[in-house]
């Protein structure tokens, strides 16, 4: 299958709209920074987030776009995106070519796939700091595997891929992403695996316990397909989409630490876990108003399956510690759901949104996150957004997902003391307000 795509592809890339006259390649330089402030009141008070008030600088981008076309039509483009907070070192995110053909649009390098740009669901009509991406996760105190925001697991982020979109074709659109390694971006050598020291590739966020520092979880070959199909008719607009992410698993780390199944064998460096299975739908409808205010409702599911679960009971061990995986490969890897509402009226828009996110632990026993959202945004001058939002967050784990992930933290997370205490329930309110600024 891999050869057929990819050989459809390369030879898709050789089809040219008719002659046009060429376009010296041109520079456009834009970015945005956005400034946080939270009050948090919760139950659970640790973990290094005892306080009340919080100041963050969540995230500054700066991109660099150069853009052209040939003689026949071709348009391409290199886009380069820095991403910076104060005192710490700027990194590259995305950073990747593009070309646009009569055939569909052709990426390759490091950019994320159809599992991101093609899922439009609640989440696409929230304001706020974008509550489904989690953003509450810095001052409040999580309880031990509660899934966090909309996460799928295996999304590959900006890990390097080749990708493919179609032309719309009756209001359909279909995309497809080969990623060789998710864990690989830039010019990193193969069988890299760097996930715990790139926030980019964030298809593990919450999931696991925490692994000895040289220890990651990774796939190969790994496949996402998108289908999206939108559509207005009169002063409405539907939106209707889907995303499927399969790949090889494994969690691998260097010879200072080992993973195996059966404690009877001598440890290994590379283990296989279950094979990446994941999907998630999204709709989006909307109605525009005789007085031009626009009326958005929408939701999601999303469906983890078993994906990147140990296959049986593991045993970890980095140096002198050594701990078991319990019974978690028993359990499954998440599913979530959400919905939402969202009314913008000139430059004012005011949203809601509940989010549930639930895992098994165990056979028997789960996780669970529920999260209800109210946002209200601002724009009183193009580039400029403020905005306010308020979530109210409960998670609930067991006794067994607390002691299992304690556990791991206690052997393995060489900053561990009395502010990283796994809980197994929590809840309280975050309030966030901020302000993004663009050009």
């Amino acid at each position: 299958m891999k050869k057929l795509v990819l050989s459809a592809i390369a030879a898709s890339a050789l089809s040219t709209s008719a002659m046009a006259e060429a376009v010296a390649p041109t520079l456009q330089i834009s970015g945005n920074t956005i400034m946080n402030a939270y009050a948090v009141s919760q139950k659970v008070k640790n973990n290094g987030k005892a306080r009340a008030h919080h100041f963050s600088n969540d995230i500054s981008d700066l991109f660099f776009l150069v853009a052209g076309r040939t003689a026949s039509g071709i348009e391409y483009k290199y886009k380069i995106n820095f991403q910076a907070f104060s005192n710490a070192n700027p990194t590259v995110a995305q950073n990747y070519v593009e070309f646009n053909t009569k055939a569909g649009t052709f990426q390759f390098g490091n950019v994320v796939g159809p599992e991101d740009t093609m899922i439009e669901d609640a989440g696409a009509i929230v304001g706020g700091t974008g509550t489904f991406d989690g953003a509450y996760k810095n001052v409040f105190n999580i309880s031990a595997f509660s899934l966090r925001g909309n996460d799928v697991i295996g999304d590959t982020g900006y890990a390097t891929k080749l990708v493919y979109y179609t032309p719309e074709l009756w209001d359909f659109r279909f995309g497809v992403a080969y990623t060789p390694q998710t864990s690989h971006l830039g010019d990193a050598k193969l069988d890299n695996n760097s996930i715990q020291g790139n926030g980019n590739v964030p298809g593990v966020r919450n999931f696991l316990p925490a692994l000895p520092s040289n220890m990651d979880v990774y796939g190969v070959n790994s496949w996402a397909f998108g289908l999206s199909f939108k559509k207005e008719i009169g002063n409405w607009g539907i939106n209707l989409n889907g995303a499927y992410i399969t790949d090889q698993s494994y969690i691998s780390a260097t010879n200072s630490s080992t993973v195996k199944y059966n404690a009877a064998l001598s440890g290994n460096y590379k283990l296989r876990l279950r094979n990446t299975s994941a999907y998630q739908l999204g709709a989006i409808v909307g109605y525009r108003m005789a007085n031009g205010h626009l009326v958005q409702v929408g939701g999601g599911w999303l469906d983890n399956g078993h994906s990147r679960l140990f296959r049986r009971q593991a045993t970890i061990s980095s140096g002198a510690n050594t701990a078991t995986t319990g019974n978690l490969h028993t359990g499954d890897s998440g599913e979530a759901w959400n919905v939402g509402a969202g009314y913008t009226m000139g430059a004012y828009k005011f949203a809601a949104s509940y989010q549930h996110m639930e895992r098994k632990t165990e056979a028997t026993r789960k996780a669970k996150t529920d999260v209800w959202s109210l946002t209200g945004d601002v724009v009183p001058v193009a580039g400029l957004k403020f905005f306010g939002e308020v979530d109210y967050v409960q998670t609930k784990s067991n006794a067994a997902a607390q002691n299992l992930a304690q556990d791991f933290t206690n052997k393995f997370d060489g900053k561990a003391n009395m502010n990283t205490v796994a809980n197994a329930k929590n809840k309280g309110a975050v309030f966030i307000m901020g302000t993004k600024i663009s050009f």
